[in-house]
């Protein structure tokens, strides 16, 4: 058994895999927009979905993370506000910690500044863009 982190989105799929690209230097290794999916009898994607991510795995360092613009349904939102309740944590060198950072703050709200902590060398706790709350740790 393996626990993923999904992170769901309301049509920044996109700008966030390109955003996290650059701040965790990731790979996309699958990207599958509402377009590509298959005819489903009685549902039809609203045009304005069809650019968005049904699905998207991104590989950062040895795991990956998975990653979806909301789906489209009436009456269903997601993602109105951030959220302390769970975040993500990475592990990696300080170099990299810092250089997170600070594309993850721009746009963002940050918790904590990176600075040493008796848990780690350079610690640092970022909410992004998008509302979600990332746990930097130098190892």
């Amino acid at each position: 058994m393996k626990i993923r982190p999904y992170l769901t989105f309301n049509g920044q799929c996109v700008e966030a895999i390109e955003l996290y690209t650059a701040a965790f230097k990731a790979e996309t290794l699958e990207c599958q927009l509402f377009s590509e999916m298959p005819e489903i009898p009685g549902y039809e994607v609203p045009e304005e979905y069809k650019c968005r991510v049904l699905q998207a795995r991104l590989k950062i360092g040895e795991e990956f993370i998975r990653l979806s613009d909301c789906g489209y349904a009436p009456g269903f939102v997601l993602n109105q506000s951030e959220t302390e309740q769970i975040s993500l944590a990475v592990e990696a060198s300080e170099a990299d910690i810092r250089h997170a950072f600070g594309l993850l703050a721009q746009g963002g709200r940050v918790a904590m500044h990176p600075t040493a902590t008796f848990y780690s060398p350079c610690a640092a706790v970022v909410f992004d863009k998008f509302g979600v709350m990332w746990n930097l740790m130098a190892v």
